[in-house]
């Protein structure tokens, strides 16, 4: 087996067919066969550059890359279903693409999600090893000063054992009762940014994605549009 080998669950996520999470569970049923073989393992090795590999006897080729940007509102949830029947921010982005969203934005949190369907793009992006920048701009409440600056330049710890840092964070404006910032990071933890600002005491108002990398939102609230190759090709880079 070469050193480009992954489980057979990733390969069908970098394959474009599904999110590893369901690529398991179609492994595990059966319905996926390895040079004509059925592998019931999720963990099994394989090459997508050498090995035939089908699910439901339909052969998986890599797809070409499509990327979507969205400008997310808030009150959308970035899942594909909700048991609690919320809106999904699928409900926005064409279905017929059958594209799935690179990384999270939690329900309140607006601004720009990628939607696309190459595996290799969403590990490209949201690997902390990769130290691809997320830019947020965050109004939180009260004064933020430049001690509080310095502790999140620093790092905080957001819970037990586990601490989180800007990569850059800088004061837009401020005001008695709120303070907007800009700030940078290359982590993408659950809630990190929240998380990051409570442990200042200071709880977030509101939060906005404006850019990953260097692209840059330019789209209405709720609007979307296709990546061009250039686009595309300097995420990659």
């Amino acid at each position: 087996m070469s050193d480009e080998a992954i489980s057979l669950a990733r390969a069908l996520s970098k394959l474009g067919y599904c999110s590893r999470s369901r690529a398991a569970l179609y492994v595990k049923s059966g319905r996926v066969t390895v040079n004509g073989r059925v592998i019931k393992s999720p963990a099994w090795r394989v090459d997508t550059g050498k090995d035939s590999i089908e699910v439901d006897e339909r052969r998986l080729v890599k797809p070409t890359a499509v990327v979507i940007m969205l400008h997310k509102p808030a009150g959308f949830i970035t899942t594909s279903s909700d048991d609690l029947s919320r809106r999904t921010v699928y409900e926005l982005v064409p279905g017929d693409l059958h594209l799935f969203a690179v990384g999270r934005l939690d329900l309140d949190t607006t601004g720009l999600l990628l939607f696309t369907n190459s595996g290799e793009l969403q590990d490209r992006i949201t690997s902390p090893e990769k130290e691809v920048v997320k830019t947020y701009v965050v109004t939180a409440n009260g004064k933020v000063t430049s001690d509080h600056i310095d502790k999140l330049l620093r790092g905080v710890e957001i819970r037990e054992g586990v601490v989180a840092k800007a990569d850059e964070c800088e004061i837009i404006e401020s005001e008695f009762s709120r303070t907007r910032l800009r700030i940078r990071i290359h982590e993408g933890k659950n809630r990190q940014i929240r998380r990051m600002f409570d442990a200042l005491g200071k709880s977030v108002i509101t939060l906005h994605r404006s850019a990953i990398g260097k692209l840059e939102l330019d789209l209405p609230e709720g609007g979307w549009r296709k990546l061009c190759d250039e686009e595309v090709e300097a995420i990659f880079r």
